[in-house]
């Protein structure tokens, strides 16, 4: 690093609930750009990062984040290079070192909390492919160094895809935690698993006794809400507690929650703007699909044109996505700095309400490094002083040859987790692989309307039977070739 310094059943364990209905679902296709009423300029804070996954302020401005790499850096007056915590994590596509949250009270006793994956050992029931898991730990921070390791909970299931996990602390003095399927949707409805939640704990690691499910027999008391795909980000009001979600979806369905106690929000069962009786389905859904990350409140008074309003960072989206708020009502979304400077993962604003975001171009398979990447960047107000070199976005990328048939069936149905050659990404190689469940081309079309849900490819009844004969052609001729 440089830095510049200076759909399986529903258990009924939860069918007692009493749900609210939610507002119809807002489908949004498109993303109008905007740009920011105050002139503004862009500050290079460091560069040459890994996967830079979650940012936060220490009470004394010190900027602190991890890597997925396995590291937390500090980056003020007083700290180097030299990261405060170096941890060995199981990495691979999406795994690594990922949330970050500081206790209410870290002005007195400094804890620091982390997410990180780890192996677990191998999968006897899987040829021997390893296991991972998803551990939550509490640090001190003294001096320079993240030191005294407590674990709050372990044994989350994990994969290289789908492991959530952001961390957040509550109004309530809660730890609220996200949990991806894990690439085992059905589990996301089972109350008995920890795969699809959100998840909520003291800040010791005990379960609070007013969580929703620790009197259901059988369910895990850490659950908060359940049916849940990837959420990738959580922003509360800390005034009325409402709590704002992103979460990825299955082939676009990308989706913006409001989460509440004992909710289900319907993964595998529902996605997009399906609704089922008994499960919540989004605010918004984003098809094709923004890939958002982070998700944060703004109330900075730097910018006054975005005071109360919902900003989350965009991954596949490249840039920040921006809701009007009115209430439990999420509005006119639109897009700030697209495409200047690549997938962005993580977004907060500073004591003084600057805005702050990290990149994810070391993203398999999606993500293309350029020279410098991954970056932290800030944006301040034209007025305020120069901390930082100062930085031009890229330019949107040229409009690109329009895409041929079969390019297009497979960008909208299967590169988001086989690449866009079918190569492999967060799932696997289809031109190498040995197929299992593929014995003819009609097999192969069924695979992809009906998927296996069971092993994390969700179904896609969007898919017509032109684009599956596209798709079975090229794939058969690639194939051949190997």
């Amino acid at each position: 690093m440089r830095l510049w310094m200076g759909r399986a059943a529903v258990l009924a364990l939860g069918a007692a609930l009493p749900l609210v209905s939610a507002a119809q679902t807002q489908s949004v296709a498109a993303l109008p750009d905007m740009t920011l009423a105050t002139p503004h300029r862009f500050e290079r804070v460091a560069y040459d990062l890994r996967v830079p996954w979650e940012l936060a302020f220490l009470p004394d401005g010190t900027l602190i984040f991890t890597e997925r790499d396995g590291h937390v850096r500090l980056l003020g007056p007083g700290h180097d290079a030299t990261p405060a915590l170096r941890t060995a994590v199981a990495l691979g596509n999406k795994m690594g070192m990922l949330g970050l949250a500081l206790d209410p009270d870290f002005a007195s006793n400094h804890y620091v909390y982390v997410a990180y994956d780890h192996v677990a050992g191998d999968n006897p029931s899987n040829e021997g492919e390893r296991r991972f898991q998803l551990r939550v730990a509490r640090y001190t921070l003294e001096g320079n160094q993240l030191v005294q390791p407590k674990t709050l909970i372990d044994g989350i299931p994990a994969a290289t895809n789908h492991t959530g996990c952001r961390l957040v602390f509550g109004p309530d003095g809660k730890l609220y935690i996200t949990t991806g399927d894990a690439d085992e949707p059905p589990k996301s409805q089972q109350l008995d698993q920890l795969n699809g939640k959100i998840l909520r704990l003291e800040r010791d690691g005990s379960i609070p006794a007013d969580n929703p499910f620790v009197h259901t027999p059988g369910a895990r008391g850490e659950i908060w809400s359940y049916g849940h795909r990837n959420p990738q980000g959580l922003a509360f009001d800390a005034r009325t507690g409402t709590l704002f979600e992103s979460e990825h979806g299955p082939n676009g369905g990308d989706e913006i929650n409001i989460v509440e106690r004992g909710a289900n929000y319907g993964w595998p069962v529902i996605d997009h703007a399906a609704a089922h009786d008994g499960m919540r389905s989004p605010l918004l859904e984003f098809s094709p699909s923004i890939a958002p990350g982070k998700a944060i409140l703004y109330d900075g008074k730097a910018f006054p044109e975005l005071r109360g309003k919902v900003i989350v960072a965009l991954l596949r989206g490249e840039g920040l996505l921006v809701l009007d708020r009115d209430g439990n009502r999420l509005s006119h979304p639109r897009r700030l700095f697209f495409q200047g400077f690549g997938r962005i993962r993580a977004v907060t604003q500073s004591p003084e309400g600057y805005l702050y975001f990290s990149t994810s171009q070391y993203d398999p398979a999606e993500g293309q490094p350029r020279q410098d990447d991954d970056l932290i960047v800030r944006v301040v107000p034209s007025a305020a002083p120069t901390v930082y070199p100062g930085i031009t976005p890229r330019s949107p990328t040229a409009k690109a040859a329009p895409l041929s048939p079969t390019q297009h069936a497979i960008a909208t149905h299967c590169a988001a987790c086989h690449g866009p050659d079918l190569r492999g990404g967060s799932a696997p190689d289809l031109v190498t692989r040995h197929f299992q469940f593929v014995t003819d081309p009609e097999s192969l079309k069924a695979l992809m309307v009906h998927g296996l849900p069971d092993r994390g490819m969700p179904p896609n009844p969007a898919i017509t039977a032109d684009e599956q004969a596209l798709i079975a052609v090229y794939l058969a001729g690639v194939r051949a070739q190997h």
